[in-house]
C-alpha cells in the first residue's frame, strides 16, 4: 500500500505542474499576440497623419472693431470721440467662384478698418497668409489676433496643408459713408408693390352725419362712431384729410388724424386720441402755441405714417418730409429725411420700419432705410 500510495504522490504534482505551463504559455502567447497586432496597427498607414489638399475659407467673422464719431459742444466746438462696437453681426459673404469676400450690410460710418481683427477658419486645416499692399510679401495670419489694415482690400492667401496648392481670396469691408440715423434709398425692381402700410390695425375718417369721427378695424365691414370734444368740434378737418395710429404702450393705442379746417389760416389741423381698454378716452384738438413755429402747413395732403422710435411722418406729395417726435405736436424737416424723389404718388411703412415711396408719372418705387 505505502508504495502504491507513494506513486500516486509523485504523479499528481507532475500533472498538475504540466497543466499550470500550458496555461502560462497560451496566457504568454495571446499577449504576444495581441502586442503585436497592436504595433501592427500602429505602424499602419490609418495611424498617420493624414493631409488634405483643400485650400478653401469656409467662415470669414469681424471681432470687435473701433468708431469714430463726432460731436458738438454747448459751446458749437466739434470734437470727435471713440466707441466700440460688436462686427460679429455684420455677415460676410463668402464668394467660392470668384474667390471674393465681403459684406452685403456696410459698416457704420466711421467704422476705423485700418486696425481690423477678424478670425478666418479654413476647410481642412489650410494656413492662412495676408499679402502685403506693396509687394508680393506674404505674412502668417493669426486668426483673432492679428490687426489688419482694410482701408483697401486685401489679398488672403489659403495654403493647402499638404503643400499642393493656394488659393487667394480678396476681402473687401464695405463702410456706410451716411451718417447714422439717415434713410438710405434704393429704387426697387419694376413692378414692386407697396406694402400695406403697418399700425395698430384702426382706421379713421369723418362722420357723414355731421362733425365726428367714425373708426373700423376691420377695412369699413363695421362702423363705430368715436367720442369727439365737443369744445373745439368746429376745429375737426374737413379736408386733405390723413390718419393713423401705433401701440403707444401695452394695452394704448394712440390715434392721429390730420387735415384742414377753415378756420385755420396757415397750419393743418392735428386731433389725437388715446385708446384703451376701457374706451374712456376722446378725440381732442391739439392746439398750437403762437410760438411753434414747427407745424404742418396747409393745403396740402399727406400720407401720415407711424414711424421709428414712436414718431410719425407726414409726407406730401412734393416728397417733402416731415416728422413729429412728440406725438404730433411739432414736426420739423431734417437732412437725415429726404426724398429721393420730388413727386410722391403713395407712401407706406412696412413692419421693420421701412419707407417706401412710389414717384408720380415714372411708377418708380423706393425703398427706404434707416441706417445704424
Amino acid at each position: 500500500m505505502s508504495v502504491f500510495l507513494g506513486k500516486v504522490r509523485n504523479f499528481a504534482p507532475k500533472f498538475v505542474i504540466d497543466y499550470s505551463m500550458k496555461r502560462v504559455f497560451q496566457v504568454f502567447c495571446g499577449l504576444l499576440t495581441a502586442s503585436w497586432l497592436l504595433a501592427s496597427c500602429l505602424s499602419s498607414d490609418d495611424g498617420e497623419t493624414t493631409r488634405y489638399d483643400d485650400m478653401a475659407v469656409s467662415s470669414f467673422t469681424l471681432g470687435t472693431l473701433n468708431r469714430y464719431l463726432h460731436t458738438t459742444a454747448k459751446s458749437g466746438a466739434d470734437s470727435i470721440y471713440k466707441a466700440t462696437f460688436a462686427a460679429n453681426g455684420y455677415k460676410m459673404s463668402i464668394d467660392q467662384l470668384n474667390h471674393r469676400i465681403y459684406n452685403t450690410v456696410g459698416l457704420p460710418q466711421g467704422t476705423d478698418v485700418a486696425h481690423v481683427v477678424c478670425t478666418v477658419t479654413t476647410r481642412n486645416n489650410g494656413v492662412v497668409y495676408v499679402k502685403s499692399t506693396t509687394s508680393d510679401t506674404l505674412a502668417y495670419f493669426q486668426s483673432a489676433k492679428d490687426s489688419i489694415d482694410f482701408r483697401q482690400p486685401r489679398v488672403f492667401r489659403v495654403f493647402a496643408n499638404d503643400g499642393s496648392g493656394s488659393r487667394d481670396y480678396v476681402v473687401t469691408l464695405n463702410v456706410r459713408q451716411q451718417a447714422s440715423g439717415q434713410v438710405q434709398w434704393t429704387q426697387m425692381p419694376s413692378g414692386t408693390p407697396l406694402p400695406e402700410t403697418h399700425h395698430a390695425g384702426w382706421e379713421f375718417a369723418l362722420s357723414q352725419d355731421g362733425p365726428g369721427i367714425v373708426a373700423s378695424n376691420d377695412h369699413w365691414a363695421t362702423v363705430v362712431d368715436e367720442p369727439v370734444s365737443s369744445d373745439d368740434s368746429q376745429l375737426l378737418p374737413t379736408h386733405n384729410i390723413s390718419s393713423t395710429c401705433w401701440n403707444l404702450r401695452k394695452g394704448i393705442v394712440y390715434a392721429l388724424m390730420i387735415g384742414d379746417s377753415d378756420l385755420m389760416d396757415d397750419a393743418a389741423v392735428v386731433w389725437r386720441r388715446l385708446i384703451d381698454s376701457d374706451q374712456s378716452t376722446e378725440w381732442t384738438y391739439l392746439t398750437r402755441d403762437e410760438d411753434n413755429r414747427y407745424y404742418l402747413p396747409k393745403g396740402r395732403s399727406y400720407w401720415l405714417l407711424p414711424f421709428v422710435e414712436g414718431s410719425v411722418l407726414a409726407i406730401d406729395g412734393t416728397g417733402k418730409i416731415y416728422q413729429s417726435r412728440d406725438q404730433g405736436i411739432t414736426w420739423k424737416t431734417t437732412s437725415l429725411l429726404v426724398s429721393p424723389v420730388s413727386a410722391v404718388s403713395a407712401a407706406a411703412v412696412d413692419a421693420d420700419g421701412g419707407l417706401w415711396l412710389a414717384e408720380s408719372g415714372t411708377g418708380a418705387v423706393w425703398y427706404g432705410k434707416l441706417t445704424e
